[in-house]
């Protein structure tokens, strides 16, 4: 970018003391009055920058901080700066930047960059985000500068600015954005996990090393767990989520094995499954206290519980959304990934009136009016159907669990997040279990994702590459173990699967009821009576059985 245009388009920065409107060319930063937070630092501000060129005017939020020079490391001396506010005298209502200690900002996520670059173009968003010393653009010119060394070592930035995940994740990774949607990158999310909790119930500890893959020829973004009954999959998940939202816990360690300092690099955290199984499994939202982006989602149909919104307002949602992952809306990430399973093209949604609309045309089709007024008339308390020559039939119990799953994590996901899932495969028909892995694997492809399932189900293990799956099994010295298959999971039949995961010789058990019956019968009476009707494996272990037993 040339010294040239970079003065052509400079524009006036001001700091005020309350929110006031921008003017033409000009920036005015002021801060957020929600409360302190972050040890003492107000960092939370806001930003509005007026028309500009051919643009329109724009707001954000930001952090922002002082880079104070100090002798100690003492807080007594940072105090001075605690704040945007703490600089004004009694009779100052702005100041220019010339008037301000030296100070660094920063957007606080992915999706304000996004926002930024989105509105302004890539060359006007870069200085305009030089301009507030924004850390990000900072970085990118030169990730190695005394200024980037000093403000990276301030406690405004690393208890405040890091003490998030949303903004640290942006610090790692938003410089893709900074040089155009479609450059942003989808691979610097944690690629390998350790997590360990102990459980009273046995006498050793679970200890888990999940392994993770951008780009591998077999999908390896999706890790399971399974095993009987009792052996704490649900418990590995529920101390991931609690890991991974720095709730304090004695039990529960989890660290990224490649980072030095061991912080997992996670964006946000997805816990979708049904209502019983999230509310026993999941902890609760604390959205103003967390330290994670965390949302705790139900697969539910309209009205089955008072906090969950339905289908249609979910839908709705989505839609008003101006929201980018990369290059690409989330409403068109949700069309694209529910295509996967559905016709979509067939997909209706029902108006007040009792006519249809078809849910491809949903988003700004026919004009912003008609648009608004569409959403006004949806039945809100009614669910997708599909068209068959215009006659509606309702979608099926998992055709509505693909719905609301590709709903629900387009709403919510975003580059880096993590999915995890207490059997998945509840409302699915086993046939249907194929194409749940590849709807849920292409969304974790499109946002740079991973995913974390338990599940009871070898119909989902043979999906994935045996290095992802993790079998809990328990020795008679009550110790879990937990290890990778020995056989080839991807694409395996179910019955080895499910004899090595489960120890589980189902043949064996309905064979002991014939056997009851038979023990002084000849072999060939059986053959006769019962042997078109059993397996032939089954008929010959009768048979070794009876030769035993005539010794």
């Amino acid at each position: 970018m040339d010294k040239q245009y970079q003065k052509e388009n400079k524009i006036n920065v001001l700091f005020s003391k309350r929110p006031i409107e921008a003017k033409e060319k000009e920036l005015v930063l002021y801060e957020d009055y929600t409360g302190w937070n972050n040890f003492g630092f107000r960092i939370r501000c806001k930003f509005e920058i007026g028309k500009l060129h051919s643009y329109d005017s724009f707001k954000s939020d930001i952090l922002f901080g002082f880079l104070y020079i100090q002798k100690d490391d003492s807080l007594q001396i940072a105090r001075k700066y605690t704040s945007l506010s703490s600089i004004f005298l009694e009779n100052d209502i702005t100041l220019s930047k010339k008037d301000i200690p030296d100070f660094f900002t920063m957007l606080p996520s992915m999706q304000a960059y996004r926002k930024l670059v989105s509105h302004y173009g890539v060359k006007q968003a870069n200085i305009i985000l030089l301009q507030i010393n924004d850390v990000v653009v900072k970085k990118q010119k030169s990730k190695y500068s005394d200024w980037l060394k000093k403000v990276t070592q301030t406690k405004v930035f690393k208890l405040g600015f890091m003490r998030n995940s949303e903004p640290f994740f942006a610090y790692h990774n938003a410089e893709s954005i900074l040089n155009g949607l479609k450059e942003e990158k989808f691979d610097n999310i944690s690629k390998r996990l350790y997590l360990s909790f102990k459980l009273d119930a046995f006498s050793n500890a679970h200890k888990l090393d999940l392994k993770y893959e951008n780009n591998s020829l077999i999908p390896k973004r999706i890790n399971v767990l399974i095993g009987k009954n009792g052996v704490g999959k649900s418990q590995a998940l529920k101390f991931f989520c609690r890991s991974a939202l720095q709730y304090t816990s004695e039990k529960a360690i989890l660290i990224d094995k490649t980072n030095s300092n061991g912080r997992p690099m996670i964006n946000r955290l997805l816990a979708i499954g049904t209502p019983g199984e999230t509310s026993t499994t999941f902890p609760n939202e604390r959205i103003k206290s967390q330290k994670l982006y965390y949302r705790r989602l139900h697969l539910t149909r309209n009205g089955k519980t008072k906090a969950t919104r339905s289908t249609v307002e979910l839908l709705v949602q989505l839609a008003r959304l101006d929201e980018f992952i990369g290059k690409q809306y989330r409403w068109d990430i949700f069309l694209e990934s529910l295509g996967k399973v559905l016709d979509i093209k067939k997909i209706v949604l029902k108006l007040e009136n009792n006519t249809y609309y078809f849910l491809e045309e949903l988003k700004w089709n026919k004009g912003e009016q008609h648009t608004l007024e569409l959403w006004s008339k949806l039945d809100y308390t009614t669910e997708p159907l599909f068209n068959y020559d215009d006659r509606y039939y309702p979608l099926s119990s998992g055709q509505l669990t693909f719905f609301k799953f590709a709903l629900l994590a387009s709403l919510y996901i975003d580059n880096g997040s993590f999915v995890l899932m207490d059997e998945p495969e509840t409302h699915l028909h086993p046939n249907y279990i194929s194409n749940f892995i590849d709807l849920l694997d292409f969304l974790l492809e499109k946002t740079g994702s991973f995913a974390l399932l338990a599940t009871h189900s070898t119909y989902l293990v043979r999906e994935i590459s045996r290095e992802q799956v993790h079998v809990f099994k328990l020795d008679e010295e009550n110790k879990i173990n937990i290890i990778s298959p020995r056989l080839r999971t991807f694409g395996a039949s179910i019955d080895r699967i499910s004899e090595f995961v489960f120890e589980d010789n189902i043949e064996n058990r309905l064979i002991d009821k014939i056997i009851e019956r038979i023990s002084d019968k000849e072999f060939k009476d059986i053959d006769e009576e019962i042997g078109n009707e059993i397996s032939l494996p089954s008929l010959m272990a009768i048979k070794r059985y009876l030769k035993k037993g005539h010794k």
